[in-house]
């Protein structure tokens, strides 16, 4: 519409005796009335009660919401606590482990010391029995290589073969004569 053709009808209203709106009828308001709270009791019955009820039941969803957050995080908390506990206890075991560790390797190494001081002492003390056999089968040998000596030089001396008596007898007073202190000292 037009403004043109809105001025007459205007203009009409006013001459008829006023604005329809404006003036007070007892019937039409009677019909408003009635509408209006006919209105509200079907958007009470059918939009206000449900949506109310939607309301309610968004509201009791996150106060339970609310609750089971801070339950979880009471439970967070609490998994946290243990969480720091058991690391606590993980790195003290680590730490009694590491000295128990540390205590077995200064055990295992002073075993092997002495293990190893033993078989140097055993190695020594061989040596030294190999040593004094060497030495008495040497002191026998240059005993033996003196006597023979001694019997090849008595029969240059004699120009004669010494029997056995003779020999014997020979041989025991070289023995006695000889000073046999000074092979040991050598």
């Amino acid at each position: 519409m037009d403004l043109l053709t809105i001025i007459p009808i205007l203009t009409a209203v006013e001459e008829e005796g006023g604005n329809p709106l404006i003036s007070i009828s007892p019937g039409l308001m009677i019909w408003t009335l009635i509408a209006f709270f006919t209105t509200l009791a079907i958007m009470k019955w059918k939009v206000f009660g449900p949506v109310s009820g939607v309301i309610i039941a968004r509201r009791e969803k996150i106060a339970s919401d609310l609750d089971s957050a801070e339950q979880d995080r009471e439970a967070a908390e609490q998994l946290a606590s243990d969480t720091r506990r058991h690391l606590e206890d993980a790195r003290k075991e680590a730490d009694s482990l590491r000295e128990r560790g540390r205590k077995d390797g200064e055990r295992q190494g002073q075993e092997v010391m002495a293990a190893a001081q033993e078989q140097k002492e055993r190695v020594i003390s061989d040596a030294q029995t190999q040593i004094s056999a060497s030495a008495r089968r040497a002191q026998e040998t240059v005993k033996a290589d003196a006597v023979e000596l001694a019997m090849l030089a008595a029969e240059k001396v004699t120009r004669q073969s010494l029997n056995g008596d003779g020999h014997r007898r020979l041989i025991e007073e070289a023995i006695a004569e000889a000073d046999l202190s000074r092979l040991k000292d050598a």
